[in-house]
């Protein structure tokens, strides 16, 4: 069962993200589709779900951390599609630094003085819970990571790095609110969900099968696969 399972899942993987390519990398198909954060999103969540019941079924810990490694592969590649591509503009490269927000809290201010709440919504609390799933994935590899210091190695350049491409692409433009709020939302984040023990118990559930009779586990896959490719064929047709 598991060679098989093994085969199916990695076949599907294969099609699903040749699919996700084609409708949000390839020229305007993201238009022509209607795709949004939210399909986005939901995309990547049912691949990470049929990855998560690959490893139940498997129940070893190579696999499991394996599968910790995609999910961060794939969070990567959904943070790409809603910085660079869903909703925004054509890339072009000039005038490197042409706009931007250098001057701390200036943007937050303006948004609370004169934004509306659905700007609000959208830029300050997206931005603070923008970089809180790269912080969870990290404390589900490695106990290391619980520390907040230890992420800003990863997250801190992972910020930087989006806001410089943006300014240069002309998908968005640099500010330094964004990278405050970025770190902030995974600061608090971490705190919260190590300060009560949380994380620890939420890490183990990334490791286990969860005592499933096989049978049950392989009609769990399937059904994820099914809904996979409805999904997928919604977003088609």
């Amino acid at each position: 069962m598991k060679n098989k399972t093994c085969f199916l899942k990695n076949i599907i993987l294969f099609v699903s993200m040749l699919i996700y390519f084609y409708l949000v990398f390839i020229g305007r198909n993201q238009y022509i589709f209607n795709i949004t954060y939210i399909k986005c999103i939901l995309f990547i969540l049912l691949i990470c779900l049929l990855i998560f019941v690959y490893g139940v079924i498997n129940n070893k810990k190579e696999i499991y951390k394996r599968n910790i490694i995609l999910y961060i592969t794939l969070y990567f590649l959904l943070l790409i599609s809603i910085t660079f591509f869903i909703g925004r503009t054509d890339i072009r490269f000039y005038d490197w630094w042409y706009k931007g927000q250098y001057i701390p809290f200036h943007t937050i201010i303006s948004q609370l003085n004169y934004g509306s709440s659905i700007s609000i919504l959208k830029n300050i609390i997206g931005n603070s819970i923008m970089l809180i799933p790269l912080s969870f994935l990290l404390m589900i590899k490695d106990k290391k990571y619980n520390n907040i210091f230890k992420q800003l190695l990863i997250i801190l350049p992972t910020i930087v790095s989006i806001e410089s491409l943006q300014a240069f692409t002309h998908v968005g433009a640099f500010d330094v609110d964004d990278i405050l709020l970025n770190y902030l939302g995974t600061i608090i984040f971490t705190y919260l969900i190590t300060r009560f023990s949380i994380i620890d118990k939420i890490r183990n559930l990334f490791y286990t099968d969860f005592k499933i009779s096989e049978k049950i586990k392989k009609i769990i896959f399937y059904l994820v696969i099914i809904l996979l490719i409805i999904y997928i064929i919604m977003l088609l047709f």
